[in-house]
C-alpha cells in the first residue's frame, strides 16, 4: 500500500467547504473529475456502509468508519460495485483508506486528503486529486448552491414507507422539524398537475402556514417531483439500497435563511418521518 497526500488553503469557512465536500449536487461536481457522472449513496452516518458509483452503477462499496461533521471524514474501502451490486471482498482493498480533515482559523480552511492504496493507483490519483481540491475550492469560495439534499436509511417496505410518506393520515404525523410545531391539516392529490398542501403551525399559536406544491413528476415507489409556490423545485427518490430504502430529498434553497438552516430544518423533518416508521 502507498499512502499519498493532497492539500488546499480555502477561504472559506469549514461549514461551507464540508458542505461543498458532501452535499450531493456539490459532490458530484468535484467527482466529475475522476468519472463524469459519478455520485454516492449513504445516510452519511458513522459505521455505515456508502456506494461510490458511475452513472452505469458500477464503482466501490466502502464504510464511514468515521465523522465529524466540518471536521473529518474517513472511508475504509471494502470492494468494488458492479450493476449497483457488492462483489466479494478482495485482499486487494483491505488497508485502503481515504480520509478528508478540515482545519479552519481565521476564516480561512485548510482541506487535507490523505489515501492509503494500491500503488498502481498513485499516478492517476497525483493527476486527477488536484484538479478536484480546485473544483471543491471555487465552490466554497464562490459557487452557488443548486440544490440542498437531505437523506434518511430505513429498513422498512416500500409499500409501507411509499404509504406514509404520500397519506395525508399519515403525513400529519411526522411533517413537522421540532416538537413544538405540528400539521394539523394535509391535503394531497397525488397526480402530476394536482397540489398538495400542508399546514405547518406551531403548537402555541404563534405562528402558521401552509406549504402548497404541484407534482410534476410521479413514479409509485420510486420517486416524486414538485414545484413550490415560490416555483422552488424538489425532487425525492427513494432507492433500495443494501436490502433497505434510501430517501434522497433534493430541493432548491430560498434566499432569506442560511443553506444550513434549511438543510437542517428539511432533515429534522426527515429524521422525524424516519422515527415514525419505526
Amino acid at each position: 500500500m502507498k499512502q499519498v497526500s493532497f492539500s488546499t488553503t480555502i477561504n472559506a469557512p469549514a461549514e461551507k467547504v464540508w458542505f461543498s465536500l458532501w452535499n450531493k449536487s456539490n459532490y458530484e461536481n468535484w467527482v466529475s473529475v475522476f468519472y463524469k457522472g459519478s455520485f454516492a449513496l449513504s445516510d452519511w452516518n458513522e459505521g455505515s456502509k456508502i456506494h461510490f458509483l458511475s452513472p452505469e452503477g458500477n464503482g466501490m462499496f466502502s464504510i464511514i468508519s468515521e465523522i465529524i461533521p466540518n471536521k473529518k471524514i474517513t472511508f475504509l474501502h471494502q470492494g468494488e460495485v458492479k450493476d449497483t451490486i457488492e462483489q466479494e471482498v478482495k485482499n486487494e482493498w483491505l488497508g485502503s483508506e481515504e480520509s478528508y480533515a478540515l482545519i479552519e482559523e481565521n476564516g480561512q480552511t485548510t482541506l487535507n486528503v490523505n489515501l492509503t492504496l494500491d500503488e498502481k493507483w498513485q499516478d492517476y490519483f497525483n493527476e486527477k486529486f488536484p484538479k478536484a481540491l480546485e473544483l471543491v475550492k471555487q465552490d466554497a469560495e464562490n459557487g452557488k448552491v443548486k440544490a440542498i439534499t437531505v437523506q434518511t436509511l430505513l429498513n422498512k417496505s416500500i409499500e409501507e414507507i411509499w404509504e406514509k410518506y404520500t397519506s395525508p393520515e399519515h403525513i400529519v404525523n411526522w411533517n413537522f422539524a421540532s416538537d413544538d410545531w405540528h400539521c394539523p391539516k394535509a391535503v394531497n392529490d397525488l397526480k402530476i398537475g394536482k397540489q398538495f398542501s400542508y399546514t405547518m403551525a406551531a403548537k402555541d399559536g404563534s405562528m402558521e402556514f401552509d406549504l402548497i406544491g404541484t407534482y410534476t413528476d410521479i413514479a409509485p415507489f420510486k420517486e416524486l417531483g414538485f414545484y413550490l409556490e415560490d416555483k422552488r423545485k424538489v425532487h425525492t427518490e427513494f432507492i433500495s439500497f443494501n436490502d433497505k430504502i434510501l430517501i434522497l430529498c433534493s430541493f432548491e434553497p430560498e434566499s432569506t435563511n442560511s443553506i444550513y438552516l434549511q438543510r437542517d430544518g428539511w432533515q429534522s423533518i426527515l429524521n422525524n418521518f424516519k422515527k415514525y416508521c419505526l
